[in-house]
């Protein structure tokens, strides 16, 4: 008997310069705004309204893509600049050029206010570090029999209690 094989016939696994197209499309779902942040977000701009499911997918898998694509184009321009890393100028700039000019004024004063939070936070910890001689501390509590031979030593507020 003699086998004839089927020019037609293809494997089905990938060679090394072919796409597994099922393994692709789950990497990306992989990388998908998580379903409750953007279940969050979308209510707060319908203020009540409510919207599908197959809606919501739609609204998760753009939010991917236009990150993806913005995030893109601001490291083409950081490495334009020879930088490693992606400055909120990179993305500003990468904003104008995807032509959403008309976002770039309150996301600077949205980052704006964000830096300022931090800032004030971070003064804040200085503050109580400089009050206190150090940073926060935390105690721990051991019941040690006196007999044991371990020192141990509070520190509290600057002052020092065996």
């Amino acid at each position: 008997m003699e086998v004839q094989w089927d020019s037609s016939f293809k494997s089905t696994t990938p060679s090394d310069d072919e796409i597994d197209f099922n393994k692709e499309a789950k990497r990306i779902a992989d990388l998908d705004m998580p379903q409750a942040v953007v279940t969050k977000l979308v209510n707060n701009v319908l203020c009540g309204s409510s919207i599908e499911e197959d809606a919501k997918l739609a609204v998760i898998r753009s939010t991917t893509q236009f990150i993806s694509h913005l995030t893109s184009s601001a490291n083409k321009i950081a490495k334009n600049k020879n930088h490693k890393n992606i400055q909120p100028d990179d993305v500003f700039k990468a904003i104008e050029e995807c032509e959403f000019d008309e976002f770039l004024p309150k996301l600077k004063d949205e980052l704006n206010a964000y830096v300022e939070i931090k800032r004030a936070a971070k003064a804040k910890q200085n503050e109580e570090e400089n009050v206190t001689g150090g940073p926060p501390s935390s105690s721990i509590v051991t019941d040690l029999p006196s007999d044991s031979g371990v020192k141990v030593e509070i520190i509290q507020n600057g002052n020092t209690s065996i």
